[in-house]
């Protein structure tokens, strides 16, 4: 019997970390190996919030794709067009509506976006605001020259500065926050990034529209509930915010992709860390999936019996909110099992540990999909 295989137009990765330094140089590849265009979030340290930043940023991860351009095959092409990063402003304090306009006219650094992160929520928030409406001069110029906004939807702290319980957060944002926003600025292109609960599901599939709004999952989303997350003890592996969440939040985010819906996109939040930070007392925020994302994704929509939707989620629906169209080459999946058995390795001698691993996974995790390229 023959082999079953998938061809789609080359993935588009809405939501992915890099970091900077060492660890970008080890992680890039294996995004640029699987997906043509990424958005990169800028919440490094310090964080991206000028378009001269953006342009080191961005000069940066080109040179970590060039190091690495013997995984690209297409040898005829620019490095630019192997892969392309698309850049973000972070939401601080300081980003103001002038930035906005000289982000827009792509002059110095192209910013396709802003991502807004909750004062203290997650890895290097701590220059966000503590609520997004109050940043209001900065999203009405974003309404005017049609620049997306990237939401961490997660009420973090209340009004009375008291801190939320996290595993409502997402749900306290839909419910308070978001219709908010989104009736204050008739025009802002919204995106709810890393969905990851019933009720966010249920807010999208019905007020999400092409260019309006939409949102993104991530592969750990759609794999793991929290019963997984804690078996054995705490899944280190799987720390990352929003926090995965029962079953049900599970299952309810798995049925909106099966769906097709056109303002859905895949969105990795593929976000590294050094062992040191991961296996630690205070386990650092973020799950480094980018040598498996694809492959999962994949995975669980040949599960759901809906391959044929596979190409609009990962291909289609992202660039389209950008403005953009779908990449002209393809990639082919495989279906045939493999296992992470090692550490992504820096080159100055840091372990980075990706999801699914073999030792420090959930236990000897079988994916059932792989690139044809790493056959």
């Amino acid at each position: 019997m023959a082999k079953q295989e998938i061809t789609i137009k080359k993935p588009f990765d809405s939501h992915v970390h890099l970091r900077r330094g060492a660890t970008l140089r080890a992680v890039t590849k294996y995004t640029a190996e699987r997906f043509g265009r990424g958005i990169i979030m800028p919440n490094t340290e310090p964080p991206i919030d000028t378009v001269e930043q953006a342009a080191e940023y961005k000069k940066e991860i080109l040179s970590a794709v060039s190091g690495h351009s013997n995984i690209l095959q297409n040898v005829g092409m620019s490095v630019e067009q192997k892969f392309e990063p698309l850049m973000t402003f972070y939401l601080t304090k300081k980003l103001s509506p002038k930035d906005i306009g000289k982000g827009a006219s792509g002059d110095v650094c192209k910013i396709y976006a802003v991502k807004s992160y909750p004062y203290g929520a997650t890895t290097n928030s701590q220059w966000g605001y503590r609520n997004i409406l109050e940043a209001k001069e900065v999203l009405r110029e974003m309404e005017n020259v049609g620049m997306p906004l990237l939401l961490h939807g997660e009420v973090h702290l209340n009004d009375n500065n008291v801190e939320e319980d996290p595993y409502d957060g997402e749900k306290i944002f839909i419910k308070e926050v978001l219709p908010r926003l989104l009736d204050e600025y008739p025009k802002l292109k919204v995106s709810l990034e890393h969905m990851s609960t019933s009720e966010a599901v249920d807010f999208i599939e019905k007020n999400g529209k092409e260019g309006r709004l939409v949102a993104t999952v991530t592969p750990t989303h759609l794999m793991y509930d929290r019963r997984q997350a804690f078996s054995g003890g705490y899944r280190t592996l799987l720390h990352m915010k929003p926090l995965i969440k029962k079953m049900e939040d599970r299952e309810h985010v798995r049925e909106i992709v099966k769906k097709g819906l056109p303002f859905v996109s895949a969105g990795t939040d593929s976000a590294p860390h050094p062992e040191s930070k991961k296996f630690s007392s205070c386990c650092a925020f973020g799950v480094f999936n980018s040598p498996v994302a694809l492959e999962l994704y994949t995975q669980v929509f040949d599960e759901l019996g809906c391959l044929d939707k596979l190409e609009g989620f990962l291909s289609e629906n992202g660039p389209r909110f950008f403005g953009l169209k779908p990449a002209e080459d393809t990639i082919t999946l495989v279906k045939e099992d493999w296992q992470v058995t090692e550490p992504i390795v820096t080159d100055e001698g840091v372990k980075i540990w990706s999801l699914c691993d073999k030792q420090h996974g959930l236990g000897n995790e079988v994916i059932h999909w792989r690139l044809a390229s790493s056959l």
